[in-house]
């Protein structure tokens, strides 16, 4: 068992047991995931493939805590209320609750998937960590997390340009996203840098065949 059979074997498994858990969480972290790897594939020439392993597994994970929310809190069609915020910001808890127990797991995994909504200036969850204290890996995670959410169409918002969801993140720079990894990062979807966007290892497998064309469109 490695981490790609462990992905590929979690979400045949949710696909079947929660269907409509599975639309919203998994092309999601498909795309993060997919983002993640290449951005650090491109900025970061000392990574090794085990750190990109490692963040790429940890961004598609980063959401898995949301298969322990209640649909109607999931997948309402608006803003959430202050008690539905509450019980959807447990989600990074559960989600280091459900990987606990799994081979392969490293701290890096664990750290991107409990940490990626702390916040640059401290004002995040769930330990309100700030600035370099939060791990390299969970701000990158939060940052694609935040430009693929963009990009993405859901009930409640039509998807933002490309250009529109870049200038979104130059004002988060500094105060909730890293200011130096959305910099490298926006030279990256800007264009100026060429990135190569990372395919999933078995592109044919029923789970990744309709999603990395959604990936490419939300990335590009």
């Amino acid at each position: 068992m490695t981490l790609p059979n462990l992905l590929l074997a979690f979400a045949t498994f949710r696909q079947k047991v929660q269907p409509e858990w599975f639309a919203h969480i998994h092309s999601h972290g498909h795309a993060a995931a997919r983002l993640a790897r290449s951005f650090t594939a491109a900025c970061v020439k000392t990574a090794s493939k085990t750190t990109l392993d490692e963040i790429e597994f940890g961004a598609y994970m980063h959401d898995i805590g949301k298969y322990l929310i209640p649909k109607e809190i999931l997948l309402k069609p608006g803003p959430l209320n202050e008690s539905e915020r509450e019980i959807m910001a447990l989600h990074p808890v559960h989600g280091v609750e459900i990987l606990r127990a799994l081979p392969y797991i490293t701290p890096t995994i664990t750290h991107t998937v409990l940490y990626h909504h702390e916040r640059w200036d401290g004002t995040g969850y769930p330990e309100g960590l700030a600035g370099t204290a939060i791990p390299l890996a969970a701000r990158t995670v939060a940052m694609v997390d935040v430009y693929t959410s963009l990009r993405a169409r859901r009930t409640y918002k039509s998807l933002l340009t490309r250009s529109g969801a870049c200038t979104i993140l130059r004002k988060m720079a500094g105060h909730e996203l890293d200011p130096s990894l959305v910099h490298d990062f926006l030279k990256l979807v800007e264009g100026k840098v060429t990135m190569k966007i990372a395919k999933p290892h078995d592109p044919d497998q029923i789970v990744y065949s309709s999603l990395i064309r959604q990936t490419l469109r939300v990335v590009l």
